[in-house]
């Protein structure tokens, strides 16, 4: 036992002296997070289209079938510009989004549809990072390890507890519109902010601010509402801030005026009056309100387990010793605190105003991700509140602190796990994380099983012998992966855009499997 225990003292006595250094946090953290994500990357080659992919890329994938050559590339973008006119007019006004949906990989080949999962895992990381960079390192002063420390924990907590990682990472209609606009939300964002922190824009600079503010406000409601306030809020410090010259002054006046008119282009859209029609919608006021007493209940019931809140604690730890470094005052806490859930609760508007609730998994992802940013803004304010708190403490107190910082931290570090191990099912959570769900299915077979009966059907499909098709539903059902394709109601719309899609004469799911008859079966 002694060899044991001076051999896990040693290995033990070795990390804590590595893990101290600003680069090895940084390569520790990011390792980390690779490594979690891997089996979600995984996961993604056992995907298919699903719903309303089909829907959206139907006329993408006429002008591929009937246009040859180089004569493909126009042919392919004016069909996925139709696809957006046509939702402009009658459906809805996300023009942006229409366009990116209609021009989904696995439209050009079924073979590319892992692509999909790369590119919103990789939409959602490159985002978060970004933020993080520019506001703790380029604002802040962090060093640039610190960072992307920070980056990895609300990547690692969006990712792995997203609430429905099928409409996040997989299903590709569901998942640009909310988790991949949401990440151009967050980049345009980020470059408002540097902007206005330097006092000065390039013309480089403003014209890509201009094309991101373009495709957010053409975007689905709660990322083009988040975008209005914040950059409405931006404008007004802009305009009456005394700091900024008469150049600047300019340059953010066109950048409001250019999102406000591409944000009503989105909105007013006739589109939107006919969908509004089966609605009936809230008051503006009776929406804030809503929004407030809706977003704090999420807040108390499904916001936060137990990972979510040691991971909150150990970064407000963390940043209090980062922040010593930085010489911002970090005034008024409960303030910024204010400020903050009031702009998480912008994102909650569009669904209790539309609709008076929030629809879809993939519009809670959205809520959720800001939520997290909420949880670690405040985190990273309040550490910087207390440093400076500390500070100006006299020397003896700051010496009797220091001396009871390990006592402070053991006691923290009890508290945590006496909490989870009364309050909270820990284990559970961390089971049921979206990395755990993608590796359980690869391993047990599911995705595979899933992946091959599907791969049969887009043989039938892709048959231009077979034009009449009817099949069964899958045997198999992976939480990530499934959301349905056909349905065996023959009047129903999604069949005929199959259809249309695959260019046929009738498609039709015999019946659907219930889950108890799978169980039975096996």
């Amino acid at each position: 036992m002694k060899n044991i225990y001076r051999v896990s003292q040693y290995a033990w006595d070795k990390f804590t002296d590595w893990i101290r250094k600003p680069d090895n946090q940084m390569y520790f953290m990011v390792t980390v997070f690779v490594i979690s994500i891997l089996p979600l990357l995984a996961l993604g080659f056992y995907n298919h289209p699903a719903m309303d992919d089909f829907n959206y890329s139907v006329l993408v994938k006429n002008a591929l079938r009937e246009s040859e050559g180089l004569a493909k590339i126009p042919a392919v973008l004016g069909a996925a510009v139709q696809r957006a006119m046509d939702n402009w007019g009658r459906w809805q006004g996300t023009y942006a989004f229409s366009f990116i949906c209609a021009l989904r990989p696995s439209a050009f080949s079924e073979k590319l549809t892992f692509l999909q999962t790369f590119i919103l895992m990789g939409l959602l990381t490159g985002s978060i990072y970004y933020c993080c960079h520019v506001i703790l390192h380029k604002m802040l002063g962090l060093r640039r390890q610190t960072a992307a420390v920070v980056g990895s924990v609300i990547l690692i907590l969006c990712v792995q507890y997203v609430p429905i990682g099928l409409e996040a990472f997989y299903w590709y209609c569901g998942s640009i519109g909310y988790t991949g606009l949401f990440s151009v939300l967050c980049i345009l964002c980020a470059k408002l902010m540097w902007a206005s922190h330097e006092r000065k824009l390039s013309v480089k600079g403003l014209i890509l601010i201009l094309f991101l503010e373009f495709v957010t406000a053409g975007g689905m409601y709660p990322n083009a509402l988040f975008g209005a306030v914040f950059i409405f809020l931006l404008f007004l410090d802009a305009l009456f801030g005394k700091e900024y010259n008469k150049s600047f002054k300019i340059k953010y006046t066109g950048i409001f005026l250019w999102y406000l008119a591409s944000f009503l282009f989105n909105v007013l859209a006739p589109g939107n009056s006919i969908r509004q029609s089966n609605f009936q919608p809230r008051t503006p006021l009776e929406a804030i309100y809503k929004s407030y007493t809706h977003s704090l209940e999420y807040l108390r019931e499904e916001g936060t387990n137990a990972i979510i809140i040691l991971a909150t604690l150990a970064l407000f730890v963390y940043m209090f010793y980062q922040l010593k470094e930085v010489k911002g005052r970090f005034r008024c806490p409960l303030m910024f605190t204010a400020v903050t859930y009031s702009l998480y609760v912008v994102l909650w508007v569009p669904g209790i105003y539309a609709v008076r609730f929030i629809s879809g998994g993939r519009y809670y992802n959205v809520i959720f991700y800001a939520l997290i940013f909420f949880y670690a803004s405040n985190a990273i304010y309040y550490a910087g509140w207390m440093r400076r708190k500390y500070e100006v403490c006299g020397e003896q107190v700051q010496e009797w602190l220091r001396k009871a910082a390990p006592v402070i931290q053991g006691t923290l570090v009890i508290v945590s796990v006496i909490f989870c191990l009364v309050k909270v099912d820990i284990v559970k959570e961390i089971e049921e994380n979206n990395g755990a769900k993608a590796l359980k299915s690869i391993v047990y077979g599911e995705a595979a099983q899933y992946h091959k009966e599907i791969k049969a059907r887009e043989a039938l499909y892709n048959d231009p012998e077979v034009r009449y098709l009817v099949v069964d539903d899958t045997t198999v059902r992976p939480e990530l992966l499934y959301y349905g394709t056909l349905t065996n109601d023959p009047n129903d719309y999604r069949n005929d855009v199959m259809r249309q899609y695959y260019d046929k004469d009738f498609m039709l799911l015999i019946r659907p499997i219930e889950p108890e008859e799978t169980e039975e079966q096996e």
